[in-house]
This record gives C-alpha cells, sequence and structure tokens, in this order.
C-alpha cells in the first residue's frame, strides 16, 4: 500500500452537525496525497451514523474510519490516530472546523528546512465576525528556541495549526491524564527533537467557535497543574540547567497556576476557594517577576493573584473585553463572561457551563484560541 505523504487525525465527539464541512475541507485540498483517520470517540449524538452514511454515498480510499463505542477522551483517540498513521507527516484537524484549501499544499511548501511547520488561523464566530490570530514570529528558528517560546506562551500550543514531520512523534503522545494543556506537552517534547521550526504569516485554518464556548467547564484539580510542570520538567531532561530553559519553565509554571485559578474564579463551587488558594502557593513573587520580565500582562497578573484575587479578576476581565471583546459573548451574563484570562488547553464546549461537581469529558472540550497578550 502506498506511504501516504500527510496523516491527518480528526477525533469526533458531538460535532454531527459540522463534521462533514470538516471531512469536505480536507478533501478539497489542492494537494490530495493523504490519508484521513476520523476517530470517533464513543460520540452520543448520531455522529458516527452521518459519518458512515456520506462515506458510503462518497467513498474514498484515503478516509479510515475508527468507531470506537467507548469513550477514551480527545488525547486517547489522537494517541489512537498516531498509532495507526502511516503517513511521513502528521496533522490534525478538529471535527468542527475546517482547513483552508491550500493548507496541506503551503505547508508542504515550508518544509525543505524545518520538520515542524506552525501558520495562522482564522477565528470565526457564529454572526460572521473573523479574526485572524498568530502568536509567534514568522520565520525560521531551532527546535529549542522553539520549545522555550511555547512554553512562554510565544508560539501556539494547539496541534491543528502544524504540521510534523513523523519521525518527531516517535515515542512520543498526548499524555492521557493531563486535561489541559496536553496538546502542549505532545507540542514541547516534538519541538526539542526537532532541528527546525517554521512559522508562516498564511491563515491556513479556520477554528469556529460557537456561543458560549468560551468558558470554562471544570476546575482543574490543582495536583494535575503539578503533573504538568512535571512533564515540562521531564521533557526539558538536562537543558533545565540552561538559563533560557530556566526562564521559559518559570513562566510556564506562572501561566499555568494563573489558568488554574481562573477556573476556580469563575466556575466556582465548593472546591473554588481551595484551589484558588493553592494556586497562589503554586508560584513565588520572585517567579512571577521572571514573567513580569518576559510579558508584562502574564506577570502584573500573577502578582495580582498574589497579593488580590478580587482585583485580579476585575482589571484582568475588563483588560480581555476591552482589547478582545467578542460578539460571541457580548450577549452572556456577566458571570458567564469566561474568557480565559491566560491561554490554556481550555474549553471550547458543546456544552454550558457545569459545577466543579460534573464529571470531566475530554472530549467534549476544544482548545480556545490563545489570547494575544504581549501587548
Amino acid at each position: 500500500m502506498r506511504t501516504p505523504r500527510t496523516s491527518i487525525i480528526m477525533p469526533v465527539y458531538n460535532t454531527a452537525n459540522t463534521v462533514i464541512n470538516a471531512i469536505q475541507s480536507v478533501r478539497n485540498q489542492t494537494d490530495p496525497n493523504f490519508e484521513l483517520l476520523i476517530m470517533i470517540d464513543g460520540s452520543p449524538d448520531n455522529s458516527a451514523d452521518i459519518i458512515t452514511d456520506y462515506h458510503k454515498k462518497n467513498p474514498d480510499t484515503r478516509i479510515h474510519i475508527f468507531n470506537n463505542p467507548e469513550n477514551k477522551g480527545v488525547s486517547a483517540v489522537r494517541n489512537q490516530g498516531l498509532d495507526a498513521a502511516r503517513g511521513d507527516w502528521i496533522t490534525f484537524i478538529d471535527s468542527d472546523d475546517e482547513y483552508e484549501p491550500q493548507f496541506l499544499e503551503r505547508m508542504h511548501s515550508a518544509t525543505d528546512n524545518a520538520d515542524v511547520i506552525v501558520c495562522a488561523h482564522t477565528m470565526l464566530d457564529t454572526v460572521g465576525k473573523q479574526a485572524k490570530r498568530l502568536k509567534g514570529e514568522p520565520g525560521i528558528r531551532t527546535g529549542e528556541q522553539a520549545a522555550y517560546e511555547l512554553l512562554q506562551d510565544q508560539l501556539s500550543p494547539y496541534p491543528w495549526d502544524k504540521l510534523i514531520h513523523a519521525s518527531l512523534l516517535e515515542g512520543v503522545r498526548f499524555p492521557t491524564d493531563i486535561h489541559r494543556a496536553e496538546d502542549e506537552c505532545l507540542l514541547l517534547s516534538c519541538f526539542l527533537k526537532a532541528h527546525a521550526v517554521t512559522v508562516l504569516d498564511d491563515s491556513l485554518y479556520r477554528y469556529t467557535v460557537a456561543p458560549g464556548s468560551l468558558t470554562w467547564s471544570r476546575i482543574t484539580p490543582v495536583e494535575e497543574t503539578h503533573r504538568l510542570i512535571a512533564y515540562f520538567e521531564d521533557a526539558l531532561g538536562e537543558r533545565r540547567s540552561k538559563p533560557d530553559a530556566q526562564k521559559a519553565l518559570t513562566v510556564a509554571r506562572v501561566l499555568a497556576f494563573l489558568n488554574n485559578a481562573q477556573q476556580s474564579l469563575v466556575v466556582g463551587g465548593d472546591s473554588a476557594r481551595e484551589t484558588l488558594r493553592a494556586c497562589r502557593k503554586g508560584f513565588t513573587y520572585a517567579q512571577a517577576l521572571t514573567a513580569l520580565r518576559t510579558n508584562r500582562i502574564f506577570g502584573a497578573a500573577g502578582i495580582l493573584l498574589k497579593t488580590s484575587p478580587r482585583l485580579y479578576r476585575a482589571l484582568y476581565g475588563a483588560y480581555v473585553r476591552r482589547k478582545y471583546g467578542l460578539n460571541l459573548i457580548a450577549n452572556r451574563a456577566r458571570e458567564d463572561l469566561c474568557v480565559p484570562l491566560v491561554p490554556a488547553s481550555s474549553c471550547r464546549s458543546t456544552t454550558p457551563p457545569t459545577p466543579s461537581s460534573t464529571p470531566y469529558n475530554p472530549s467534549e472540550t476544544k482548545q480556545t484560541p490563545t489570547l494575544n497578550c504581549s501587548s
């Protein structure tokens, strides 16, 4: 069997209304040399039937359907896709998003000197508002430098705006015990193995955000945030002794606990107060000052969180609404204005916010586009 140039992995959960458009955007690629691995994750809606019916009416030998009867979670089915992938290059697409027709062709045009390619994406809301999002300076950098940029929120932490050489994913998988920033764990390992990473200014991915999707649906246990930092430390290995790595890891720590704290402020519930207290202990004033020297917004947020959580939420929330006021949240009640104050593998959820005691289904959430807080 011929080896495809690119393997595209698409997790599917509760996206019956959008998944066919996502599939069609893959089939419309100007570079036809790909395989599409559709990973149905025990979806309770009729996504599986819709996909099967579509495939029968539109047979395509490049499409392979994996219908998991039980929900495993987005990381587990992405890993299943990685295990099955045969392509020389790997990329991802979410089942409520779409590729631009030139996604693969343009990404591959930049692979001569790099083994990871990153592109911009277009954020779409349901009233037609569009915004181009690019995190990272266009151009080429070493894999190690890209890793440090990733940890400091200077490169996007998503898997779907990247084309990754398959060799970088040997022995690398998404962690299944992390449900926030799990993508960043995989990308960090890939960047550290990469010779070079190229960022393109082209917007090649269409990211759709539905009403109510910019919300937190759960409070991440603080123990999970500690595990996340441990993943970062393990991935860096001996590089941790380098000053640049130490700075990047410190900034990543502050950002991780800021995200965790924001969840507790927004979601509330019985565990919120204890979570907030633990997050404030997750980093020191000195570490917040290190973050301040890298990004004044994040550093200031860290200092505010240490001194006054109430003021932190009020001031930083006002900043986000002023600078990134999106139509999709404009009509929501004040308590539902839950735009993350700092980037995270957070919650583009298909369901309304739920109490923190509600069981978490990682396949129900998607990453919110990272807010550019560099200015």
